[in-house]
């Protein structure tokens, strides 16, 4: 158990470009503010700012909502000096905000009421831990699933493209993403590019890209398909 009379608390309001400090004591009172950049090069003013009011020895509290994300920089800046860094779940200090009749949203008051939650719960509250190795997983895990998304994206995006050049598409090609398939779309992205194309002329462009997984039948299959669909040019 903390004893509150020891500390100072100081609540952050985070943002992508600068942060907003608000310095409490443990009665609630307001001591101070200070807006900084945020860049390891600025984050000594929040401690040079904060250690005015450590009066009779006391220590400094941070407190940060969500120290995983724009906070998580100054988070490993305070935990490696050796302070005390609180994580305050976003959901407490939105209901410390609304708790007050006809709020309106500004930094300076978000940051005391991150700062009101770290005096008020702060037996209860967890350590800030941003540790570089889970964080840099995290990292790549949402870079594969953007990619695996926009990967889906384009795929729909092109087949709403070749299913109106080439209305029986999937009955030569399953998969439009496969090497030859995406070879195909290249070449011929519309069937008035395999006019006079002959059978031979079109497997002996498509069995070495298909490393020999083609063949001459699948080529007569897509010749086939492309002439029963009927003419599907248009102008533009």
């Amino acid at each position: 158990m903390y004893d509150k009379t020891k500390f100072i608390f100081v609540g952050l309001d985070l943002h992508k470009e600068q942060h907003t400090a608000v310095i409490m004591d443990c009665f609630n009172e307001k001591l101070g503010e200070i807006t900084f950049q945020n860049k390891p090069s600025k984050f000594s003013k929040l401690i040079t700012k904060s250690k005015k009011y450590c009066t009779d020895g006391k220590e400094i509290i941070f407190a940060l909502e969500n120290s995983y994300g724009y906070g998580r920089a100054l988070a490993a800046w305070l935990i490696e000096k050796g302070y005390l860094v609180k994580d305050v779940n976003p959901a407490l200090s939105y209901a410390y905000r609304k708790s007050v009749p006809q709020y309106k949203k500004n930094d300076s008051y978000d940051a005391q009421c991150v700062a009101r939650v770290a005096i008020n719960e702060l037996n209860t509250l967890p350590d800030a831990m941003p540790e570089d190795m889970y964080w840099t997983l995290s990292q790549l895990v949402n870079r594969r699933a953007n990619l695996k998304t926009h990967h889906i994206r384009l795929k729909n995006q092109l087949h709403e493209q070749i299913c109106i050049a080439y209305p029986s598409y999937k009955q030569f090609f399953q998969d439009i993403g496969r090497p030859t398939a995406l070879y195909f779309w290249e070449h011929y992205p519309s069937p008035r590019f395999l006019r006079n194309k002959s059978v031979e002329e079109l497997a002996e462009e498509l069995i070495p890209v298909s490393h020999n997984q083609f063949s001459r039948r699948k080529c007569q299959k897509i010749l086939d398909a492309v002439k029963a669909d009927g003419d599907t040019t248009r102008e533009y």
